[in-house]
């Protein structure tokens, strides 16, 4: 029982901190950004479009009025009877944009996931002018600095690919919305960390987007995002973040649909991410030894044994301190961050902490179903994925506006 004790409390401590270096070098990514407003070479942006999403209005609003000098837009809607198309249709016809495209996806082999073949597409058609090209999903509403910020990287010839973050700030207080945002909160110092890319807010330079390993990968991928630092190491460049694109998204949630939704980023890297396995075993071995150790300090404390009982539960609250005071932290840097371009949003730092013992644990069923999972079901959509290069659609009709409030609740903050 002594042995199991101590075997917990070095796994908590490893990861504590293991946590804050993390935390340390993504609150000085913060700290230190920098940008060239100035670096503004030829940019196209690409926004695939499935379903009429609740901030579809806000983000074409953003999109067409960036402060870019030079850029076009593509917007690839999934299907000619997508109720997205006349939404898109209407709103150019009152804030008209003379380099705006709107096509509709023509690509129907089943082999990837239709976000990467909407993007596959629009790429093919890009004008050979273009030295960098963009891509975000429907439910960012992007301020107007958006591009400028998420290219600035790209001016470091050794960098291919640049990615945004992505920051939940619920405006409601239920327990899914508040579990996803203490996830994502706890995700983005793994995720900055460790170099995963997010599709919600990506730009990559001439020399990534027009070698044909790109667009051949993408046409046998479910998703695009985490497999960027793979592709782009195996051309020779970086991948950079660039905080000022942090995107927050103040959505709602179901409690199933939070599951759901932190089951398929983790599905995403255990396809595409060269670090699944150390994700993996992070997680699940966390989630052990944080329950052997609750366990054990109540055994030691019906047992008299405050000595155990107390070293168990310091373990316990430091652990927890050390993720809070981190989170808390970078929340404070992005809130300031968000605060200076005009935005505002609500913290709830308490909340958060509180949700966060339960989240490790919804985090850990997350990953077991992830590891279990080869079919998924989408938006309408079956995919069959037996491997990260093998997708199949097993399912597909033109997407339709869901009837009840447990399927609207099921699309939010979900895109192609």
């Amino acid at each position: 029982m002594f042995v199991l004790a101590t075997l917990s409390s070095i796994c908590l401590l490893s990861f504590a901190l293991l946590y804050v270096y993390w935390g340390q070098r993504c609150i000085r990514l913060y700290q230190n950004q920098t940008s060239n407003p100035d670096y503004t070479p030829v940019a196209s942006v690409i926004l695939s479009v499935r379903g009429n999403d609740p901030f579809l209005t806000d983000c074409l609003e953003g999109l067409l009025n960036q402060d870019y000098p030079n850029y076009t837009v593509k917007i690839v809607v999934d299907h000619i009877t997508d109720p997205a198309w006349k939404l898109v249709d209407q709103y150019l016809q009152n804030q008209r944009h003379s380099h705006c495209e709107v096509t509709v996806r023509e690509n129907h082999s089943g082999g990837c996931g239709l976000k990467n073949a909407s993007l596959v597409q629009a790429l093919s058609e890009l004008d050979d002018d273009v030295e960098v090209v963009a891509w975000l999903d429907s439910d960012v509403v992007p301020h107007q600095s958006w591009l400028r910020d998420l290219v600035a990287p790209l001016q470091d010839p050794q960098v291919g690919v640049t990615s945004g973050i992505r920051w939940y700030a619920p405006r409601d207080t239920n327990i899914g919305t508040l579990v996803r945002h203490a996830w994502n909160a706890a995700a983005v110092i793994q995720v900055l960390s460790l170099e995963i890319a997010w599709g919600g807010s990506i730009a990559l330079s001439r020399a990534v987007f027009k070698n044909p390993h790109l667009q051949n990968s993408f046409s046998k991928m479910m998703w695009e995002d985490s497999g960027l630092k793979s592709i782009a190491s195996e051309l020779n460049k970086e991948l950079a973040f660039a905080p000022a694109a942090t995107m927050v998204n103040a959505e709602s949630t179901s409690f199933s649909s939070c599951f759901q939704f932190i089951t398929r980023q983790l599905l995403n890297a255990r396809f595409y991410h060269a670090k699944w396995s150390f994700i993996a075993t992070v997680g699940l071995t966390t989630a052990i030894a944080q329950t052997m150790l609750i366990l054990l300090a109540m055994l030691f404390l019906t047992q008299g044994n405050l000595l155990w009982a107390g070293i168990s539960a310091g373990v316990l609250v430091f652990t927890g301190v050390c993720v809070t005071a981190i989170i808390y932290r970078m929340s404070s840097l992005i809130h300031q961050l968000v605060r200076d371009r005009g935005e505002e949003f609500q913290r709830r730092p308490l909340r958060t902490a509180a949700v966060l013992w339960l989240t490790i644990y919804v985090y850990c069923a997350a990953l077991i179903t992830a590891i279990r999972t080869k079919t998924i079901d989408w938006r309408g959509v079956s995919y069959h994925v037996p491997s990260p290069f093998e997708v199949q659609i097993t399912h597909y009709e033109p997407y339709r506006k869901p009837i009840a409030l447990t399927e609207q609740l099921e699309l939010e903050n979900i895109s192609l």
